[in-house]
């Protein structure tokens, strides 16, 4: 049965009156949030060590070897880089990956990130010995700045699992901080690894689906 013309007359007029709104070219602005986010990070990789009676700045991982450190620094940029791209939309779509792409990020940003460093653990003797609660809030504090430039990128909208969104953005979010930490810890045994490098990225992906559901949700009205 086709529909009244009534019913199409209605429809086209609501459409007429609630029109999609203009794409917008995020790109420059996304530019700039990252060139933001990354003096952010910076400052408080100089500076954040600092409220824990700690050294910040880089000079902090000179006990680890430079080669280990560099092969570490690298793998770290490279699964942030990565797993951003994956998270993001394409140029031609308005919408986030699918849920299985985001929840392989979400779950598999974390165990990558911990394998990579415990791969380097036998070619060098840590200097020290620390829990990690130091790497962890470290975390805590750089990462929220590439959430907001991912978030800004993905242009606020994923009404089919804004939870999922969320966590995987969150957990990307964690590799971006990731790098930082890297420039800052020597450290990569195992139980640190996992209270102070693993566990934060973690406790992002939880934030980020609880944010999630409120950014990322159909807005109504």
């Amino acid at each position: 049965m086709m529909p009244p013309d009534s019913l199409k007359l209605r429809v086209l007029e609501a459409v007429r009156q609630r029109p999609v709104p203009r794409r917008t070219d995020r790109l420059p602005a996304t530019v700039a949030l990252a060139a933001l986010a990354t003096l952010a990070m910076s400052a408080v990789l100089q500076w954040g060590p600092l409220l824990f009676g700690d050294v910040g700045g880089v000079t902090h991982a000179l006990g680890r070897p430079v080669e280990s450190g560099g092969w570490i620094l690298a793998g770290t940029v490279a699964l942030a880089l990565s797993s951003s791209l994956l998270v993001l939309p394409v140029r031609r779509s308005m919408l986030l990956p699918s849920r299985g792409l985001l929840l392989g990020v979400a779950i598999g940003v974390p165990l990558l990130v911990g394998a990579w460093l415990m791969l380097w653990h036998t070619t060098y003797d840590d200097p020290f010995t620390r829990v990690g609660w130091r790497c962890f809030a470290l975390t805590a504090m750089t990462a929220p700045w590439p959430f907001v430039t991912l978030a800004y990128a993905s242009r606020g909208l994923e009404p089919r699992h804004p939870r999922t969104a969320g966590a995987a953005l969150g957990t990307v979010a964690g590799a971006w901080a990731a790098v930082m930490v890297e420039l800052w810890c020597p450290l990569a045994v195992p139980d640190h690894v996992l209270v102070g490098h693993v566990l934060p990225l973690v406790a992002l992906a939880l934030a980020g689906a609880a944010i999630g559901v409120r950014i990322f949700r159909l807005r109504r009205g």
